[in-house]
């Protein structure tokens, strides 16, 4: 959806994550799993729902019906080929239409949950803060909602898939079991959550430690393709960069505004991948160089550090909510301008409140971190109205400002 992404939806689920464990309770999150959805959205009903709740009719409902329902499919398994089928459910696969389809059939099901509840595609989490029985019982309830939703609306909850996770620092976890249809939810310490590893503490160790893994497969993987190419071969620096970029540094900075916060000693491995890379680059394209220091080399190739990246990705999320690029009333809430309670000669001038800490998860978390950096980034630069520029200024002075940013 325009306005929506992982980023948005994780900093939305961390919002009320950060905030249980500033007040010591915990945040009870329930992952569900459907099977096979998007094959297992019922045309009949699907039609029902774009007619009678999107007012979708006359032509436009008769053309979408045909596009769904005039298909057919059949089986071939060694050679033997079954009679053809008409296809009575599922969004055509790679359709242009299919997940707006989906989008659309399930939702209202955030309708029928008094809790937290997040969506992304076929991924829902329901969560809550627990305190007592009460709270625990409110989400099951929630949890009993959405499996009659979902058996009114043909969809399947897979009990063996879906999970339990808590977001606590507290050493005493208040015991909660959940079930689907009697069955027992098995919970986790981690989980994978829209592409981010989420531990119960959010120290986001778990999440750097799989990037770093990930982004060591991904690069030697490009200097083992490049390195087939004949040693009298002119390597393009230019086309080697683009390649990292794409391959190897995506891996590093995906929703990198979720879990920047994590510590200095984390952070520091994911520099060290980029090194290994400019190093290589170094040998591979026969440039003078006269040190392998990491700084020489970044200059040297034009590249900043993975850190200053961050520190912009920083800036720029806080900058697209406010801006309205980031469709988020939950997220536009949750960061407030800053209004001095009275105005002194030597007052330092900021643009955001940034809220404190009690514990250093929070402390370094987006809602903390996100708001520091901007005023950082305010202050150091000529003054500058933030909230009427547009990306590209914003992205040019942010180049500025992190040209030479250290970890």
């Amino acid at each position: 959806m325009p306005g929506r992404s992982c980023s948005s939806n994780l900093a939305c689920f961390l919002s009320k994550g950060y905030e249980a464990i500033s007040e010591g309770a915990q945040l009870d999150a329930v992952y569900t799993d459907y099977s096979s959805a998007f094959q297992s959205v019922n045309h009949r009903l699907l039609l029902y729902k774009l007619e009678h709740m999107y007012g979708v009719r006359g032509l436009a409902l008769r053309w979408l019906s045909s596009y769904l329902g005039r298909r057919k499919q059949r089986v071939v398994v060694n050679g033997k080929v079954s009679d053809w089928v008409p296809v009575v459910s599922g969004t055509p696969e790679g359709g242009l239409l299919s997940p707006l389809l989906f989008s659309l059939f399930v939702n209202d099901l955030p309708s029928v949950v008094k809790t937290g509840c997040l969506m992304f595609a076929d991924d829902v989490k329901i969560f809550n803060k627990v305190r007592n029985q009460d709270d625990v019982n409110m989400l099951q309830d929630d949890i009993n909602a959405v499996t009659r939703w979902a058996a009114v609306w043909r969809l399947t909850l897979n009990p063996g898939k879906c999970k339990t996770f808590k977001i606590t620092l507290k050493r005493n976890i208040f015991p909660s079991v959940y079930h689907i249809d009697g069955n027992p939810l098995e919970e986790v310490t981690t989980i994978r959550d829209l592409g981010v590893v989420l531990d119960q503490k959010l120290t986001f160790s778990d999440q750097i430690s799989a990037m770093v893994s990930r982004a060591n497969r991904a690069l030697g993987v490009l200097i083992r393709s490049l390195q087939a190419a004949s040693p009298r071969c002119r390597m393009d620096r230019k086309a080697i960069l683009a390649a990292y970029v794409a391959n190897v540094r995506s891996i590093l900075e995906y929703c990198s505004v979720v879990w920047a916060g994590a510590s200095k000693c984390h952070l520091a491995r994911l520099e060290r991948v980029q090194h290994k890379f400019v190093v290589w680059l170094a040998h591979r394209t026969n440039v003078q160089h006269d040190s392998l220091e990491y700084d020489h080399l970044l200059k040297l190739f034009k590249l900043r550090t993975l850190h200053a990246r961050r520190v912009e990705a920083d800036v720029l999320f806080l900058f697209k909510i406010f801006k309205g690029f980031i469709s988020s009333s939950h997220l536009l809430q949750s960061f407030s301008l800053h209004v001095p309670p009275r105005a002194t000669r030597n007052a330092v001038s900021t643009l955001f409140h940034v809220p404190r800490g009690r514990v250093n998860c929070v402390a370094n978390g987006l809602f903390v971190r996100c708001p520091r950096a901007v005023n950082s980034f305010l202050l150091a630069l000529p003054p500058t109205d933030f909230l009427c520029d547009s990306v590209g200024k914003i992205k040019k002075r942010l180049a500025l400002y992190t040209e030479d940013m250290r970890l």
